[in-house]
């Protein structure tokens, strides 16, 4: 079995967690509106609770960078480009994303935009191998 990189590790996780971060906020539609109406093709978002709409702006967010972050870790792969700096990049990127879901969830906004940031961040320092060579 061949080993992983630290970088495809961390791909691997926030990928499974963005495919797991649909469930609350449907789960809060099943016992709205419950599993008929939910299943339908109605206005879903009639009366939906606070906390149920910022996990969907929250999965939404993760949904747009993800691909970002993929394909940054699949080029460092492929042209074996891996090094401290990429693996530090995928954790920072990692854990902030992790971070900002549930800062996103409970309304601190300081605290997420920080954590935004930080994902952002992550994702220039895995670039840095890769504009090293383009440069």
């Amino acid at each position: 079995m061949p080993s992983l990189t630290s970088e495809i590790y961390y791909l691997i996780l926030i990928t499974l967690f963005c495919g797991l971060l649909w469930v609350p906020y449907v789960m809060e539609r099943f016992f709205r509106l419950g599993i008929k109406e939910t299943c339908g093709y109605g206005d879903k978002n009639i009366n939906i609770s606070t906390w149920a709409y910022r996990a969907k702006l929250a999965h939404s967010n993760l949904t747009e960078n993800l691909p970002l972050f993929a394909i940054l870790i699949i080029l460092i792969s492929i042209l074996e480009l891996n090094n401290q700096q990429t693996e530090t990049g995928s954790i920072l990127f990692f854990y902030s994303r992790i971070l900002h879901y549930f800062t996103y969830i409970f309304a601190i906004p300081f605290l997420r935009t920080f954590l935004f940031l930080a994902s952002w961040i992550g994702l220039l320092i895995i670039s840095v191998p890769l504009l090293s060579i383009v440069f």
